[in-house]
């Protein structure tokens, strides 16, 4: 390192030691998913300030779907949450309902995020730092009266720049989970790529992973083993490398 970037790391590490903190108030929620059904169009969660301080705390139910591999939330009417906006004592517990106002649909799982997000107070005078509002979104499902169940159907291509897509398709009326996977060309001893996220597949819905890029992808298979694991249980599959 020159020494004129060594005199830039020493400053810029001097001015963080001189910024000011952030403050945000802690919750935690239980459970942290809500199903719905046409015999259970209610359910309860507990909603608890863990921190020392009051904390103003507002919930609000919206639609939740996905395009191209993106999440969508939008308003909705068709749940309520309530109470809509409480205070949490300090070491405190809310009970916060989420009541279902619409008919399920006959075929179709329906899917909502519950936000649950800290409303911070108004900063005291010559407050310097920066507030930070804690905020969490939690998975609200809604069974089908004649569901088709989830299933995914997995494919693999290159890429027009090289690189490995993995693509999950979920053709099915309910929603599914892929905890994660790991890519191993096909008689390899080893796994050559790895994707330990979580993601969700809402019904009709696409997910697509990249894998690779420029000398790497120079290297790759054209056939790949997938092993992972889903809301439905561990599975294994062969990728042929579409082109």
């Amino acid at each position: 390192m020159s020494q004129r970037l060594a005199t830039l790391a020493l400053a810029a590490l001097a001015a963080a030691a001189w910024l000011p903190s952030a403050t945000a108030g802690t919750f935690s929620i239980s459970p942290l998913r809500v199903d719905l059904a046409r015999n259970t169009p209610t359910a309860a969660l507990t909603v608890r300030n863990d921190g020392d301080a009051e904390v103003v705390v507002q919930a609000e139910v919206l639609l939740w779907s996905q395009a191209d591999g993106q999440e969508v939330l939008d308003p909705t009417r068709d749940l309520i949450a309530s109470p809509a906006v409480f205070t949490l004592p300090a070491k405190g517990t809310q009970l916060v309902r989420v009541a279902l106002r619409r008919d399920p649909d006959a075929r179709r799982e329906l899917s909502y995020r519950l936000v649950v997000q800290e409303v911070p107070p108004a900063p005291e005078p010559g407050f310097m730092g920066l507030q930070v509002a804690l905020r969490m979104s939690l998975p609200v499902f809604v069974a089908a009266t004649t569901p088709t169940p989830a299933r995914l159907e997995w494919s693999a291509a290159r890429d027009a720049d090289g690189s490995l897509a993995v693509i999950a398709r979920n053709p099915g009326d309910t929603h599914t989970r892929v905890f994660g996977f790991t890519l191993a060309p096909t008689g390899a001893a080893s796994a050559a790529f790895e994707q330990p996220v979580a993601t969700y597949l809402l019904p009709g819905q696409s997910y697509r992973w990249r894998f690779g890029s420029g000398s790497t992808a120079r290297g790759l298979a054209t056939a790949y083993t997938i092993t992972g694991r889903t809301e439905a249980g561990e599975f294994t599959e062969e990728l042929p490398v579409a082109r």
